[in-house]
């Protein structure tokens, strides 16, 4: 069987973020067969923060920033999911070739067993438009 990454942003390693953009952490589950293989907590690039580590203030006026440095850690994933982002990050998501599903679910566990289960739901007005 193949293995399939799941990405799931996180502040810490266990909840799911409420909002993409601002979690420093994205926890990549590896599953095969249905069940958990492996399970990796890596460092993703926060909102204000780029690859070079300082905060900096953005201009609000031309919303149109770069998503590629909020990706890099789940580059090698098929599956992303949060509890809440933004149009333009979802659209850059979706064009990598992510599924993603903006759930309800506050824990990684509860959503990755909703998810092998196959019951795992996308709720539409999780997205926020810009």
């Amino acid at each position: 069987m193949t293995v399939e990454k799941i990405a799931f942003v996180s502040d810490e390693g266990q909840n799911i973020s409420a909002h993409f953009g601002r979690a420093p952490k994205v926890v990549v589950i590896s599953v095969e067969d249905g069940r958990e293989i492996g399970r990796e907590l890596r460092d993703k690039e926060a909102h204000g923060q780029h690859e070079h580590g300082h905060d900096h203030a953005h201009d609000h006026t031309h919303h149109q920033h770069d998503h590629t440095g909020k990706f890099a850690a789940m580059a090698d994933c098929q599956v992303l999911i949060g509890r809440g982002m933004g149009s333009p990050a979802l659209a850059h998501a979706e064009g990598m070739g992510l599924r993603v599903y903006l759930v309800s679910q506050a824990t990684i566990d509860e959503a990755l067993q909703a998810y092998l289960a196959g019951t795992l739901q996308h709720d539409p007005r999780r997205i926020h438009h810009h």
